[in-house]
């Protein structure tokens, strides 16, 4: 169950970064477009600098609030977890 819910917070922070990434697009031009989005962090921080000029400060207080409420989730589901070293079996 939890792992559907971090699926659409994840496909949710999609749509907010697509949204801001065509707001760059727009504003910036291609060279800086292309940059967004190979470095996401670039967009998103460049997202917040511009939210009061743009128009998107919701946006990105969603996006904000997506990414923490994701990382939570995560967190809780054991997205994070990984074991290391040689698996044991029982028989």
């Amino acid at each position: 169950m939890l792992g559907i819910l971090g699926l659409l917070l994840w496909l949710a922070c999609v749509v907010c970064f697509i949204i801001v990434l065509i707001k760059l697009f727009q504003d910036k031009g291609a060279l800086h477009g292309i940059l967004g989005l190979i470095c996401g962090l670039y967009t998103f921080i460049w997202g917040w600098i511009n939210a009061g000029r743009l128009n998107i400060r919701n946006i990105m207080m969603i996006w904000t609030l997506l990414i923490i409420v994701s990382i939570i989730v995560n967190v809780m589901t054991g997205g994070f977890h990984y074991s290391f070293g040689t698996p044991t079996t029982t028989p």
